[in-house]
């Protein structure tokens, strides 16, 4: 057996090195972060060749006392804390002291730094088998880091590197999200001797955001804001019509850190709940200011996962906050043309100047209230008697008049009400081809899928069912299955019954369906061997099999497409509808409503 001894310095510093630089993006970030706890309000990025053979990052902050360069590369020296009671309230992007010696250890190095209260700057530059040099060198307030070679002196490391191409990638999505989570800093990225990323440090959000997205995201967002006894939650929610394959637009900041929460990206995506096609992922940008002392960044030396005191707390607060932002915007389509778009001469330049009223229309706290209250009047002198005592006075609108006093401001889109009230007070012209319902409102017109439309309508009400579904018997079926499936049916048979189909088993691979949900009964829907396996499907998700099944019941006991509808059908559905909490997608996700505007219509008429 091998004897214990202590690893050289050289080989522990390479060690630690590599839990905090992994590659060319690690050093960025480690450089910038501190560029910002520095105070820094202008911050610039050079990287040639993905940040594999140099990497630049000047900033105008208070730079580095010359006494202290030394020390400054030195493992776990830190001016962020000085005693362990720091560590339960930190404040800055940077504690651990570890990233200027880590950095040094795999590459070559050379920092110069000046203070304001010094006339010249000095320099301390490290190279391959020789100690560091320390002399004066003449620039302006602030820091400069230049990192060469990086993994020069580990090969193993190197290697294991990708292409130059996907590194600057990391580096620009890095960079990308600095900009939004400090849009008090200017940002600058040079790759290869180009520009790849400016903004102006103008101080709000969206002007960073207008630098580094599209119109069609900008006009896609929801406001949010929340205001508890732990801290603020502010930021940005995307439309369900704006959404990936992936979580990569998802950005969440705490306390100006940029960090990866699975349990604040799980609430989010909770309040999304039938909203979203499978394997959706919505977009959002969220900004939590939070009392340092609840929450516990020292867990990874990268420092992008926390832990937080109260996560089930946590957890509701943002899913509720998230849902009423959602709930209370206008989701439905828009329909442009397709010249309306704005080509690549039109596209936004580098700078924030932005019409904000356009996508962000304001208006003073009274007239809103005066606009719901005229709505609500109107909903009551054109609605049938037995009606006037549900709609005025539902939790929905009760929630609306809180939410308006605690903000004191509407969201960011017109509000879901006046949808509502459109909903109501639209004259119905008819169908197309015996699917969508053409409705003619104020603003222009409307079209709605009917099977839509009623999926959302029957999705929310056996949401609110109780556990068991009221049992309808029906004649004796036998269902046949494979060896295969009626294992799986067999094995779920309590929660089929619990969805309200009542099947037993009958010899070895069938079943006797003897009773269905009375919903079903009703809308006289089928129920065969593909249905049956469709909810075992469903069945399989443990975290999310009631709202799953709930989502295929719903779509296979609402009207379908190509049905006809006679205009007390259609009438009965818009009233429904216009009393759901989400009028604006079905359960999969996709658009219930697409608008086409009056503008849009004379437009092409040429009028």
């Amino acid at each position: 057996m091998k004897r214990i001894h202590v690893l050289p310095e050289y080989i522990s510093q390479k060690i630690a090195a590599g839990e905090v630089i992994e590659r060319p993006v690690s050093v960025v970030k480690e450089l910038v972060e501190n560029s910002i706890d520095a105070m820094a309000t202008s911050i610039e990025i050079e990287i040639r060749d993905g940040g594999k053979e140099y990497i630049r990052v000047s900033d105008n902050g208070t730079g580095i006392h010359p006494d202290d360069l030394k020390l400054a590369f030195l493992p776990h020296a830190t001016s962020k804390i000085t005693s362990v009671d720091d560590l339960f309230s930190i404040t800055s992007l940077g504690f651990r002291g570890e990233a200027l010696a880590s950095i040094a250890s795999v590459s070559s190095l050379a920092l110069r730094s000046r203070t304001p209260n010094t006339t010249t700057g000095y320099q301390i530059s490290f190279a391959e088998g020789q100690q560091h040099v320390i002399e004066p060198v003449g620039m302006d307030v602030g820091t400069i880091v230049e990192v060469r070679r990086l993994f020069y002196n580990t090969p193993a490391r190197y290697k294991f590197l990708k292409q130059s191409s996907t590194e600057k990638r990391y580096i620009v999505e890095f960079v990308s999200n600095m900009a939004m989570a400090h849009p008090h800093i200017a940002f600058r990225l040079i790759a290869d001797g180009k520009l790849a990323l400016r903004t102006h440090g103008q101080g709000e959000f969206i002007d960073a955001l207008a630098n580094l997205a599209d119109r069609s995201v900008i006009s896609s967002l929801l406001n949010v804001e929340y205001h508890s006894e732990w801290g603020t939650i502010k930021g940005y929610l995307g439309k369900p019509s704006l959404t990936r394959r992936n979580r990569q637009g998802q950005l969440i900041i705490l306390n100006g850190r940029i960090i990866e929460s699975p349990l604040i990206s799980s609430a989010v995506e909770k309040a999304y709940s039938g909203m979203l096609e499978h394997r959706q992922y919505p977009v959002f940008y969220l900004f939590f200011a939070m009392n340092p002392q609840l929450i516990d960044v020292n867990v990874h030396p990268a420092k992008s996962q926390v832990r937080f005191q109260d996560e089930q707390q946590l957890f509701h607060e943002i899913h509720a906050a998230c849902r009423k932002a959602l709930v209370a915007g206008d989701l439905s389509v828009q329909l442009a043309a397709k010249d309306d778009q704005p080509t690549a001469a039109q596209e936004l330049p580098h700078q924030t100047y932005l019409e904000l009223e356009e996508y962000f229309p304001w208006q003073p706290q009274t007239w809103s209230k005066l606009d719901e209250f005229l709505a609500r009047e109107r909903k009551l002198a054109n609605m049938p008697e037995k009606q006037t005592q549900v709609l005025p006075e539902s939790p929905q609108y009760q929630n609306a008049d809180a939410a308006e006093t605690e903000q004191g401001k509407p969201g960011l889109d017109s509000n879901v009400y006046q949808v509502k009230d459109q909903l109501l007070n639209g004259r119905i012209i008819g169908q197309f081809r015996n699917t969508y319902i053409i409705l003619e409102t104020e603003t222009g017109l409307w079209l709605l899928d009917q099977h839509i439309v009623h999926e959302r309508i029957l999705y929310e009400r056996l949401l609110q069912t109780q556990p068991q579904f009221h049992v309808q018997q029906v004649l004796p079926v036998t269902l046949n299955f494979s060896r295969k499936d009626s294992q799986a049916v067999s094995d779920n048979l309590q929660r089929l019954r619990s969805l309200g189909l009542e099947l037993e088993e009958f010899g070895t691979d069938s079943f006797i369906l003897r009773g269905v949900p009375s919903f079903l009964a009703s809308e006289s829907t089928a129920v065969d061997e593909t249905f049956i396996l469709e909810l075992v499907d469903d069945l399989s998700d443990e975290r999310n099999w009631r709202e799953k099944t709930i989502t295929t019941l719903a779509c296979r006991s609402a009207v379908k497409a190509g049905q006809r509808l006679d205009a007390k059908q259609i009438h009965a559905l818009l009233e429904q509808l216009a009393a759901a909490e989400n009028p604006f997608t079905c359960p999969h996700g996709r658009p219930i409503i697409v608008r086409i505007s009056e503008q849009e219509i004379l437009r092409r008429f040429g009028r």
